[in-house]
């Protein structure tokens, strides 16, 4: 056989090879069917923590799924962690206003998948017990407060509405916001209230410290009050990043779009994490799902109906806003 003519089949054999393989290869991937190991994503607050850790374990005792449950400090970092694929999933994108700018800036890699709960509320608040009704009553105790908001993580937007409230009532030299995460703050909170001391500090609903304190929001500084800082009320969304839908079984694609929480379930799910004493929080989230059977099986209920509607899970679209559409005054009567 001719040299060239050897060394040509041998080249063709060799790209046949190389061709058969890949087809096998592809042929192994489709087999191998979607992807059922998911990272998950979630902040040190408690409301979407507690919820990270009940669908990590539900996803992998209901639903054949391994999912990892990584904490970061910070909605923004959250965002891009889910952007850039290092997270799958994020339950707790409060929009569209507390998250806004890390929406902005991710929205092209980022899917509204579901609501995870709707109608929030953000502002500054304060124990009952001091004689502060609006913002401008803040400024009577600038000596007791030291000059000093209580503010969250640095670069979060409730401190920056915080910040902008008080120069627009001409406060903005006597009082800084000073940044601190979640837990420190609401210890400050306990403290203060334990000596019965003033103290100002950033809040939203749902949260824990709503049933366990006497507090009230400040008027002119929350949700619905001087709107073009502090917006109207919004929703809590999962987010996903692209591909999300396509990527994993799709029953554990329904099972995150379907995860809605109501005021009793984000309650006893906040409850239990904050009262956990020694156990892990797996192994909180295993105790209140064997406690409350009927959530979960809602929650799957739901999950199932999602699978046998005709057609693939569709993502919410990118404007979603269940409270955009409620009366007027429903949102703000709800949380007084």
């Amino acid at each position: 056989m001719p040299p060239l003519f050897s060394a040509l089949r041998s080249f063709v054999l060799a790209a046949m090879g190389l061709l058969l393989g890949a087809g096998l290869l592809a042929g192994c991937e489709e087999d191998q069917g979607p992807n059922r190991d998911m990272n998950m994503v979630t902040v040190n607050w408690i409301e979407g923590m507690a919820m990270s850790y009940v669908q990590e374990q539900i996803l992998e005792d209901s639903l054949n799924m391994t999912v990892d449950v990584s904490e970061v400090q910070g909605g923004g970092i959250a965002f891009s962690s889910v952007a850039s694929g290092n997270a799958d999933v994020f339950n707790e994108a409060w929009l569209p206003t507390t998250h806004k700018n890390s929406w902005n800036q991710h929205s092209d890699s980022l899917q509204k998948l579901g609501y995870t709960y709707k109608t929030t509320s953000v502002g500054l608040a304060v124990p009952t017990y001091m004689e502060v009704d609006s913002v401008p009553d803040i400024k009577k105790y600038q000596s007791e407060l030291e000059g000093i908001i209580n503010g969250i993580e640095s670069g979060a937007q409730i401190n920056t509405q915080t910040q902008e409230t008080l120069e627009r009532y001409g406060m903005g030299e006597d009082f800084n916001v000073r940044a601190a995460s979640g837990p420190a703050t609401w210890q400050a909170l306990e403290s203060a209230i334990q000596d019965e001391e003033p103290i100002v500090v950033v809040a939203w609903k749902p949260h824990w410290k709503w049933e366990r304190y006497d507090l009230k929001y400040v008027k002119g500084a929350t949700t619905g009050d001087n709107v073009d800082i502090w917006g109207e009320a919004e929703d809590i969304f999962t987010i996903v990043r692209n591909g999300f839908i396509g990527r994993f079984p799709e029953e554990a694609v329904c099972f995150m779009k379907e995860f809605e929480t109501d005021d009793a379930q984000i309650a006893s799910l906040m409850d239990a994490f904050r009262d956990r004493g020694n156990l892990s929080k797996p192994e909180t989230a295993e105790q209140w799902i064997q406690n409350n059977p009927e959530h979960v099986a809602g929650w799957l209920k739901d999950t199932q109906a999602c699978v046998d509607a005709p057609g693939k899970p569709e993502p919410l679209p990118d404007d979603a806003s269940y409270s955009s559409r409620l009366p007027a005054d429903t949102a703000s009567s709800e949380e007084e």
